[in-house]
């Protein structure tokens, strides 16, 4: 997925809700016309129970933000000085495998409790 970007402009180029997974989101930013790229990424984390303030970091050609457990609502802007295109990198949930597991163990154990105490 690529994102226009104006000079100036805050875009948002990302937005999650409601889940309680860490992840890490990488993202490209190239200059429209070429030549140097400047700006800002900002990233909104939590605004529900445990608040924080948003981040603000510089604006590279490869980009990465981390969301955490507690980033219920979840944002990513880009502001860069000049025009850029960004480009979305495959990321997300890497450990998206572990929260399975340990949800068919805790199934598992569950059912195996129920049927011992059925007898």
């Amino acid at each position: 997925m690529t994102i226009e970007v104006k000079a100036g402009e805050r875009k948002r180029i990302l937005h999650r809700l409601s889940n309680a997974m860490q992840a890490t989101y990488r993202f490209a930013a190239e200059p429209a016309g070429g030549g140097e790229h400047s700006g800002s990424v900002e990233v909104e984390g939590s605004r529900w129970i445990f608040r924080k303030p948003a981040v603000i970091q510089a604006l590279q050609s490869d980009n990465s933000v981390e969301k955490g457990m507690w980033d219920s609502r979840y944002s990513v802007y880009v502001i860069p000085d000049s025009d850029v295109t960004i480009t979305m990198k495959n990321s997300g949930y890497p450990k998206l495998w572990l929260y399975i597991l340990i949800a068919v163990v805790i199934v598992g154990a569950a059912s195996s409790i129920f049927v011992i105490s059925l007898n």
